[in-house]
């Protein structure tokens, strides 16, 4: 989720004693917290973190505003620097304590990233896909099928660079990923070039995102495919940048808002006459939402958009399907029926929930960096989880989320795939053999 960068401003401390004031304590939302949960530690708990941040602004009293950022005690800014900033516990609270403690808290806390965090820049996206892929395959030569957990024993920084490419967001191609759900479901597709399009009815832009473009590429092209075949004609104006997340998230808040200029520039006319601007990432989808008028209000979650969409002709596909939730959507957004009613569509499917959906995976943008044995053990607790609903395959919609479930399925149950709900949506409108052209694509 958004982590204010060290840099932010921090809240005045009179308005942050108003807010915690709003706190019963009432620890409903120790249940949704994923490093509470994690640890045990109330500290690490969102009722625990307020109880410390109270106690530092009334240590600081209420003179210089910046001040009490700079005097919070070791174990403090620690339990404070700790937080996923999920929002879970927001959700969850009856007395609608504002994130906004929670967001001054992380600016006040957060620490100058980590060397390798540098490298993890949206142009940089396409060299860490190819290059952390070849280097995944030179390291299971090398170190076997567990070189996660032996690249992280290694010393000077093995366990960040072991997240990092452990925890890297991949989604197959298309034969690939035809190849692995037609495994799963014995189905045998015929041709993995569709679904064909059909005469445009509306009009859609996508937002192309640093990590989908960089990343996911095959995804984000089976995407366009699908929206075709629903009835949209997609354009993708050429000037859009990154969203400015990972910019946000990493302490770097000049350079985010430079990414939002340029994209406020780029976007405005193709959003400005009720086009939807479809985002396949979650995290883009809240940062998006967060842009002024016109972009803000035409972001359109792909999941949302095609749940309601006019898909085109689906195939039976018999798998029992594991969701997760991305926090960006769930709490950001308020996108929780969306992915449910989508996989409502798909013939053949069946959904299985893990007990807790609201709880994090433990990716939380730069956390996996920042805090790799928290974030290691957050997303084992939630692949643990998934593996036990006995799922076919775990659907995500979050590139975050995506590498952090595969990283932690990698270690739990490893035969288990994790894949975008697009992707499964794209492989159900699919033809199956007999159907199709038989080319091959």
């Amino acid at each position: 989720m958004s982590r204010p960068g060290p840099t932010a401003a921090p809240a005045d401390p009179a308005a942050l004693q108003v807010l915690l004031r709003q706190c019963v304590h009432c620890g409903l939302c120790l249940g949704t917290c994923a490093t509470y949960l994690a640890t045990g530690d109330e500290t690490l708990s969102p009722r625990g973190r307020l109880l410390l941040l109270g106690e530092a602004l009334a240590a600081a009293g209420t003179g210089d505003p910046d001040a009490w950022p700079r005097c919070l005690p070791p174990d403090t800014r620690r339990a404070l620097e700790l937080c996923l900033g999920c929002r879970a516990c927001a959700t969850a609270c009856p007395s609608g304590v504002p994130f906004a403690l929670f967001e001054a808290a992380l600016a006040a806390a957060v620490r100058p990233d980590p060397p390798l965090l540098r490298l993890v820049r949206p142009e940089r996206l396409p060299w860490l896909r190819r290059l952390g892929g070849a280097a995944e395959s030179v390291l299971r030569r090398l170190l076997g099928t567990r070189w996660r957990e032996r690249l992280a024993r290694w010393p000077l920084g093995g366990a960040r660079l072991a997240r990092l490419l452990g925890s890297r967001p991949a989604a197959p191609d298309d034969r690939a990923l035809a190849a692995l759900l037609d495994r799963r479901t014995g189905l045998r597709t015929a041709a993995w070039n569709g679904p064909a399009p059909v005469p445009a009815r509306r009009r859609a832009v996508l937002f192309r995102g640093c990590a989908d473009a960089g990343l996911l590429p095959a995804a984000q092209a089976r995407l366009v495919r699908l929206l075709r075949a629903a009835g949209f004609a997609v354009t993708a104006p050429a000037d859009q940048v990154c969203c400015g997340a990972l910019d946000a998230h990493g302490g770097r808040p000049a350079a985010a808002q430079r990414y939002r200029r340029r994209n406020l520039a780029a976007l405005a006319t193709a959003c400005g006459d009720g086009a939807p601007l479809v985002v396949q990432a979650a995290g883009c989808g809240l940062e998006l939402r967060h842009y002024p008028e016109p972009v803000g209000s035409a972001v359109s979650d792909a999941v949302a958009l095609l749940a309601d969409a006019d898909l085109p002709p689906l195939r039976r596909v018999p798998l029992t399907v594991a969701i997760h939730d991305p926090c960006h959507a769930r709490h950001g957004q308020g996108l929780a029926a969306a992915p449910r009613r989508l996989l409502g569509r798909l013939p053949g499917v069946t959904v299985v929930e893990p007990a807790d959906p609201e709880v994090c995976c433990g990716s939380g943008g730069p956390y996996a960096l920042l805090h790799p044995a928290f974030s290691a053990v957050m997303g084992r607790r939630k692949a643990r989880e998934l593996a036990a609903l006995g799922a076919d395959v775990v659907v995500t919609s979050n590139p975050g989320c995506l590498g952090q479930l595969r990283d932690a399925l990698a270690r739990e149950a490893p035969e288990l795939p994790v894949i975008l709900l697009t992707d499964l949506v794209w492989y159900a409108a699919l033809p199956a053999a007999g159907e199709g052209d038989g080319s091959g694509g």
